[in-house]
């Protein structure tokens, strides 16, 4: 049963002692903001269906692991926000990952094979069979070092980019991505010239911060 009138630290105290009723009111009152939020982390990586399995993943975590929930740290919502990036970016990781095999596999079909089942090989690397200079094709090894390598690289700034406020992810997006001008967003937003580029300038700040710890926390994984 759902109970609005409870707070989150009234939820907090219920789901220690396991009661049903909390955890169903936990996902009653945050699975849509948390869902959003998933998505925005593995925005362009999957479908649907991965954020609503991410969201269930959460809250089973939730269910079986409150006691890591510490309130002199913060506040429920800010753990469950924490524990949803977490598995967000473990889910997006495996993706990725997952991705970059197939296009590794697409590649060297395409490689080796054309369309009237002849053998071709389109590579730059060269080598010697006897005395005959021969094309060699890339090192599958490096191939795949190559396309995690940027798989994670956009990881981490969809990641950062999902930690921004809306506003500044607004800006950020159309400023640099489609590369609107400080009047152009300033007329859209009704804000200032002066306060565009303070907010951009903080976000950018944020961004850098962000992506310096996901720098971290990526090799101690």
């Amino acid at each position: 049963m759902v109970r609005q009138d409870w707070s989150d630290d009234d939820l907090a105290q219920r789901l220690y002692e396991r009661d049903p009723d909390a955890l169903e009111t936990l996902i009653s009152r945050y699975s849509r903001e948390v869902f959003y939020f998933i998505r925005l982390v593995l925005d362009g990586v999957g479908v649907l269906q991965d954020a609503e399995e991410c969201v269930n993943d959460l809250f089973v975590a939730v269910w079986q692991e409150i006691n890591t929930f510490d309130p002199g740290r913060g506040t429920l919502r800010t753990w469950l926000t924490m524990r949803a990036k977490y598995i967000a970016l473990d889910r997006r990781r495996q993706l990725c990952r997952r991705q970059a095999h197939s296009i590794q596999s697409a590649d060297e079909d395409r490689q080796w094979h054309t369309s009237d089942g002849t053998h071709s090989r389109k590579s730059t690397s060269w080598g010697y069979d006897g005395d005959n200079r021969v094309a060699l094709p890339p090192h599958p090894e490096a191939s795949m070092e190559h396309l995690l390598e940027q798989s994670e690289r956009r990881e981490a700034l969809h990641l950062a980019l999902a930690t921004l406020p809306e506003l500044e992810r607004y800006l950020i997006y159309q400023r640099y991505f489609k590369f609107a001008s400080t009047e152009e967003l300033a007329a859209k937003t009704g804000l200032s010239r002066h306060a565009v580029d303070t907010r951009l300038w903080r976000a950018r700040k944020s961004l850098r911060e962000a992506l310096k710890e996901h720098a971290y926390e990526y090799e101690r994984i």
